[in-house]
């Protein structure tokens, strides 16, 4: 009897084992039409990994592919071809997951992202903002050229505000998924919350949203944001040369947050600091050009650096961030980014560009 019940009980477990392996077993079919496929190596890439890497590969046949596996939680992927142009995205979960060329289906969250991805349309904005680019670029002027911007900057407000309102539905409709975890992903990083704001959501939210790591990164990024905002004393930032303190104590200071490849950051150098330089130094003005996120080794940067310099005509004092995080500590996200601190080191403007810079300088000067 007691030899019975033991078997019985190993059969049991045997049969739970293989129900749970069941339950969290998924299948990737794929069919795509591209011959040129046939006979390709197609990859399977986490993309909630750190790095996002390739986790199982296999070969095209007569147009389909297959992947198998299990997994405990949701996670999002690409399957992508490196030979031939083609990249799917989904979530990898329980289930039979279908993909018919760039289309995916077949489980709970994949059916909700196609739906998703269906139920917004920028595609004319993209198009405008496509004609008004280069008419930025090749402005003959910094009318022109500011002009154009307001035109960009407008098309990316409405388009932003489909996008927004999309990823907010799919967000309340999913919050306890990784899908609303994706969704509010693009909130924090489109929807201009303020730190207070984000805080809000994410102390409330659920676990997979709260800690989502991209929200965590961008909720650090606001908090900086805020200890450095418009009325806070500036935070000192270490340079190769000596701190940004060595140059601005006492006096009224424009710092740049800017770097050699960026195509707003010297439009702004060349037709608005160099001029106001010239205009305002000898009424009291420093202008510092804060030098970040430049690409390469440190050789490289330095030679970058001493380029632009010598390219836009740069006379004013120059700190290289010697940390490379001089961004961080400001919560700064996007350069040029043109910040006015006062001689007792309060910040008196943040995010000025164009004509807002002068503005700022005389509003200042007044005082």
């Amino acid at each position: 009897m007691k030899k019975t019940f033991q078997i019985l009980c190993t059969v049991a477990v045997i049969a739970l084992l293989g129900s749970c392996a069941n339950k969290n077993q998924f299948t990737i079919d794929g069919t795509v039409d591209n011959p040129e496929i046939n006979g390709k190596t197609v990859y399977l890439i986490n993309l909630d990994a750190e790095p996002a890497a390739p986790v199982d590969s296999t070969v095209v046949t007569n147009g389909k592919f297959s992947f198998k596996g299990t997994v405990e939680e949701p996670w999002t992927a690409i399957v992508e071809c490196e030979a031939v142009e083609f990249l799917t995205g989904l979530i990898v979960e329980p289930g039979t997951i279908v993909i018919k060329n760039d289309s995916v289906g077949g489980t709970l969250l994949n059916d909700r992202m196609r739906a998703f991805s269906k139920s917004y349309d920028i595609s004319d904005i993209e198009k405008q903002m496509e004609e008004y680019i280069p008419l930025y670029y090749s402005a003959p002027n910094a009318e022109a050229r500011a002009e154009a911007e307001r035109i960009l900057d407008s098309l990316d407000a409405l388009g932003c505000s489909r996008i927004l309102d999309a990823n907010w539905k799919l967000y309340n409709e999913n919050n306890d998924n990784i899908l609303g975890a994706k969704a509010m992903e693009t909130i924090a990083q489109m929807g201009k919350l303020t730190y207070r704001e984000l805080d809000s959501i994410v102390s409330a939210a659920k676990p997979v949203v709260a800690n989502n790591k991209k929200v965590q990164a961008k909720l650090n990024q606001l908090r900086a944001a805020d200890a450095t905002a418009v009325g806070k004393h500036y935070t000192d930032i270490q340079g190769l040369d000596g701190k940004l303190s060595d140059l601005i104590d006492g006096k009224l200071a424009l710092v740049d947050f800017y770097a050699s490849w960026c195509g707003p950051c010297r439009a702004e150098i060349k037709d608005n600091l160099v001029p106001l330089w010239k205009k305002y130094q000898a009424k009291g003005l420093v202008i510092v050009g804060l030098n970040v996120w430049e690409r390469g080794d440190a050789e490289a940067r330095k030679a970058a650096h001493e380029k632009v310099v010598a390219d836009l005509g740069i006379t004013y004092p120059q700190l290289v961030d010697s940390t490379r995080n001089a961004t961080d500590t400001y919560g700064v996200n996007s350069i040029p980014q043109i910040m006015l601190i006062a001689p007792d080191g309060t910040i008196l403007a943040r995010d000025l560009r164009s004509t807002a810079i002068e503005e700022a300088i005389k509003e200042a000067l007044k005082k």
